[in-house]
């Protein structure tokens, strides 16, 4: 299992994720990531915050971003 940690980049600001999270696969840890995604996005329409630039920096414990996951992203518009 691999420690992944799943810090915000919020504009010029890095918030770390102090505890991250074991999962077996990087595809599994993306997953997870979509999921948290979603709730906060939910909660910045909920509270009528713009939906802008914010992004998932996953890193392994040595900081290397191994995925980057525009919150955006995850959002479904037809």
């Amino acid at each position: 299992m691999t420690r992944y940690f799943f810090n915000i980049q919020r504009h010029d600001v890095l918030e770390e994720d102090p505890d991250g999270a074991e999962f077996e696969t990087l595809q599994q840890a993306i997953h997870e990531a979509v999921l948290a995604a979603r709730e906060l996005l939910a909660e910045k329409v909920r509270h009528g915050d713009i939906v802008d630039g914010d992004a998932f920096k996953i890193t392994t414990a040595d900081g290397e971003v191994v995925h980057s996951l525009p919150l955006k992203s995850v959002l479904r518009l037809e």
